[in-house]
């Protein structure tokens, strides 16, 4: 843009201390213009309000493995090294950056997009604050003047299109990296009269790409995040009380259209459920900084979605990994949003380990509307723990994983599953979205294939989930069916309903254990396999059962072929955990596969959690015939448990 143009249709040249700013651009004299912009601009920013909202570092992986943020200030301003997605980019010694670059062996899109998000600046910015270094200014301006030299406003494209303008990108700068960045400098010398200007043009286009090409999911709440921070931190422009009040609008709606009755984001992702919650907080917490009103409605439904920290979280304190998701501290999400919840007391009692607010009034729990089944006996740090998904396929970043289940117990989690990997087009990546990577059953060497046919409709929202549960003293139980296709030509004609129970009160020395029933049926022949992903060690295959150093996995079905894979890549991959979303971080896991063929068929599993070298289940009995109903668990010491699942449903 011309600055011309800038100075005459984007500023609102009435507004209180522009006079001297309008003055010149009446006359068309641009160059005083340029210099009394600066200068307002260095008179009425208020960093005291903006700093009153606490730090918070920047997303995406920018830093090297185990490199300080200190290390990474002296590579960004000397070496000129860049890193994004962990993996680093040597810019050589003039330290001018490709914006477009992309140094990956693989071509990963992700290298890009994420290196335009700008986490460095705010990084740079945050250090300056602490040690003055002018150096950091210097190099921060060096690179906002190459990216806006360099990487041009696209105009009216698709807000999913370009490698530096994507709107996920534009709302993740303006919502989050570029205001710190700017109250941070804007006062420095590094910030010269043309760097202030030049950074408010490029304010104004991104307000432009966030009104005109925004997008939908989570990305239009990060979208409209950035917009709404433009309409607060930027009102000299234009068109900023439109932008707020079309954010404000959308996010309102967003607010009722993205999150369950339940309180989980439409994604069903751990990691996008807080994308979309930490949106919402950055722009409530900036809002009252600058004494800005938001709407009512979405403060309520905000709360509720935060607590799916305490409903999800496990002994050790974090939430699960489900869908594109991540182990995350649920202490440490919860110490945030007490800021803008400060009078909750379940968010008390995480926080302060036990010993302020209230202990949860629920133990194990249901969420109907996002299907997932929280079994646990206790909320203290030796408590086992389990959850099965019972869920729709989520809006996005879904994987293939209906009927999984998750168990934590003896301090780590026990039963685990593929996780999240980085998003590009490998073996790994594939894996993890495939049914192959979780603890549920394949059908003729092929997964479960909802993503094909998938389409949401707006009401999904409000539809349950078809989860059914009961929650009692002795037991804990969890049904729900999967009968939407396995395999490319998404064959339907195969059911599998499964059956969680959660034995709690067990004889002494005994762990409560868990048991699943899967009922599989056709109308012919199918090879049937069910997959137990184990994170523990030294599996010993016998006549009754898997036994690893922390669990014991009995199985009876009929003519069962069971084995134990870890770190295949041939003829399938299969028996992999990723560790992170960096390309290459993932290590092996063992993984039993439970096979037989048949029609229509019972299948009975134990899963048995025990203290190292002492496990106290021996073998499981039960039929194979869908009608049956009875199961026994023998325990080592021969005696003998018998269970039928009538009671166990009903608690008896």
């Amino acid at each position: 843009m011309r600055e011309a143009d800038f100075f005459q249709n984007c500023l609102n040249l009435e507004y209180k201390g522009m006079e001297t700013v309008k003055k010149a651009v009446d006359t068309k004299d641009y160059e005083t213009a340029k210099k009394e912009f600066a200068s307002y601009i260095r008179r009425t920013l208020e960093p005291e309000r903006f700093f009153a909202v606490p730090y918070e570092e920047p997303e995406n992986a920018y830093l090297r493995s185990k490199e300080t943020v200190e290390e990474a200030c002296e590579r960004i301003v000397s070496n000129h090294v860049m890193v994004s997605v962990g993996i680093p980019c040597d810019f050589g010694e003039n330290g001018e950056i490709d914006w477009c670059a992309n140094p990956t062996y693989n071509g990963y899109e992700e290298w890009t997009w994420q290196l335009n998000r700008h986490p460095e600046w705010k990084m740079l910015a945050h250090e300056y604050r602490r040690t003055g270094d002018e150096r950091f200014a210097r190099r921060t301006a060096e690179m906002f003047e190459s990216w806006y030299h360099r990487a041009i406003y696209p105009e009216d494209v698709s807000g999913e299109d370009t490698e530096c303008w994507r709107t996920i990108e534009c709302g993740i700068r303006m919502g989050a990296n570029w205001p710190y960045t700017l109250f941070t400098f804007y006062n420095t010398d590094a910030f010269t009269d043309q760097v202030l200007t030049d950074w408010y043009i490029s304010v104004w286009e991104h307000g432009e790409r966030l009104c005109k090409n925004c997008t939908d999911g989570n990305w239009l709440i990060m979208e409209m995040n950035g917009l709404a921070h433009i309409g607060i931190l930027y009102p000299q422009l234009a068109q900023s009380e439109e932008w707020l009040e079309m954010a404000f609008s959308r996010l309102e709606a967003e607010i009722e259209r993205q999150f369950y009755p339940d309180g989980f984001q439409y994604e069903l992702s751990t990691i996008y459920h807080e994308v979309a919650v930490n949106n919402y907080q950055r722009l409530l917490e900036m809002a009252k900084a600058f004494d800005v009103p938001v709407p009512e409605g979405i403060l309520e439904k905000l709360k509720n979605a935060a607590l799916i920290n305490v409903k999800l979280m496990m002994p050790d304190g974090r939430i699960p990994n489900i869908n594109d998701g991540e182990w995350f501290s649920s202490k440490l999400l919860l110490k945030r949003k007490s800021r803008i919840f400060p009078d909750v007391p379940e968010f008390e009692w995480v926080l302060s380990d036990g010993t302020a607010g209230r202990e949860p009034e629920y133990q194990s729990l249901a969420l109907e509307f996002s299907g997932l089944m929280i079994m646990r006996n206790g909320w203290g740090k030796d408590a086992v723990w389990a959850m099965m998904d019972g869920a729709p396929f989520g809006r996005g970043h879904q994987h293939e994983d209906k009927l999984s289940v998750l168990i934590y117990a003896g301090g780590k989690v026990l039963l685990t599953e593929g996780g999240n990997y980085a998003y590009d087009d490998s073996e790994m990546r594939k894996y993890v979205l495939s049914t192959r990577a979780h603890n549920t059953v394949m059908a003729d060497g092929h997964g479960q294939n909802r993503r094909r046919d998938y389409h949401w409709e707006e009401g999904d929202i409000l539809k349950k989930s078809d989860l059914l549960w009961n929650i009692g003293d002795n037991f804990d139980y969890a049904e729900s069916s999967y009968q939407e296709g396995y395999g490319p030509e998404v064959d339907k004609s195969i059911r599998n309903n499964r059956r969680i129970y959660f034995v709690k009160k067990t004889p002494k020395g005994i762990l409560p254990f868990f048991i699943v029933i899967d009922r599989l049926s056709a109308d012919k022949e199918h090879l049937y396999e069910i997959l137990w992903h184990v994170n523990s060690g030294n599996p010993q295959i016998s006549h009754n059962g898997i036994e690893f150093d922390e669990i014991k996995i009995c199985m009876s079905g009929r003519n069962l072929d069971v084995e134990v894979v870890c770190a295949q890549e041939k003829p399938v991959w299969q028996g992999f955990v990723a560790l992170g979303q960096r390309q290459g971080d993932y290590i092996p896991v063992n993984c039993v596969i439970a096979g037989t063929k048949a029609d229509n068929t019972r299948i009975v599993t134990v899963l048995a959690p025990h203290e190292a070298g002492n496990p106290g289940v021996a073998e499981v009995e039960a039929g194979t015939d869908p009608a049956d109903d009875t199961v026994t668990v023998v325990l080592a010491d021969g005696s003998r448990l018998c269970f039928t699942e009538k009671e166990m449903m009903q608690n008896r």
